[in-house]
């Protein structure tokens, strides 16, 4: 750990969670991970890289650990520690003009969809992909980031993306007359199974850091910090203490 800093690595390609405004860290993400340095008397300092690069530069060490709405999965609790501090979630979204309507990940057998590469997204479609008939294959299309994923649906190169949940809402917003939600919140696990949580990640065994960023975390609830950046960013449908999906 840089002395007097947290140093975080993270990508700002994901607004409402991490986007730069102008210069700025700014959305949901960096605003918690920056009260969580406040709280542990550090300042936080941002790294951006491709969503790709995060899981190699934190293990390279090159920042102390990860905030970028990275679902805490079976496969990456094998190699990294986890805070949660989200509910996550994923939507497939359309062009505004498309009629396209999927129910579950099965329903997008036969059609060409945008992901991020290495993403929660792709490994919900690569479990099911296999399963799709012959005669309708499943086609993905991988991106370094979801607003490069979502802009192919608006120039109608793919038929549909696969996002977080947030950003959907965040950029069905934005530009209602690009893209339209197609799909429930889903889990990204198969019909009736709960939605990630999401997780501030940290080097496998690095247990006083994940002690303290707990800590830290746990004074935010407590102190009604993690209500107001809920309702400040609209994602009350992402509060961690939520049961169920």
């Amino acid at each position: 750990m840089k002395p007097g800093a947290l140093t975080i690595g993270t990508n700002f390609a994901g607004p409402p969670m991490g986007f730069l405004d102008g210069t700025k860290p700014s959305g949901f993400d960096s605003d918690l991970v920056s009260q969580i340095a406040e709280r542990m008397c550090l300042k936080p300092e941002f790294v951006d890289l491709t969503f790709t690069g995060l899981f190699p530069g934190l293990l390279a060490k090159k920042f102390d650990i990860i905030a970028a709405r990275v679902g805490i999965t079976d496969e990456r609790q094998k190699q990294f520690d986890f805070v949660p501090v989200f509910k996550g979630g994923l939507r497939l979204v359309v062009n505004k003009g498309s009629d396209l309507r999927f129910s579950t990940e099965s329903d997008v057998c036969g059609h060409d969809t945008a992901i991020v590469a290495g993403s929660t997204q792709m490994a919900a479609l690569e479990r099911v992909k296999s399963e799709c008939p012959s005669d309708k294959p499943m086609t993905m299309k991988t991106f370094t980031n979801q607003i490069e994923a979502m802009n192919e649906v608006a120039k109608k190169s793919v038929s549909a993306a696969y996002v977080d949940w947030p950003l959907a809402a965040y950029v069905i917003q934005q530009r209602p007359n690009d893209f339209v939600e197609a799909s429930p919140v889903l889990s990204g696990k198969g019909p009736n199974t709960e939605r990630n949580r999401n997780g501030l990640v940290v080097r496998k065994g690095e247990k006083s850091t994940q002690n303290a960023l707990s800590a830290a975390f746990e004074a935010i609830l407590a102190d009604g910090s993690y209500d107001k950046l809920l309702a400040k960013w609209n994602l009350a449908d992402g509060d961690i203490r939520k049961n169920g999906d």
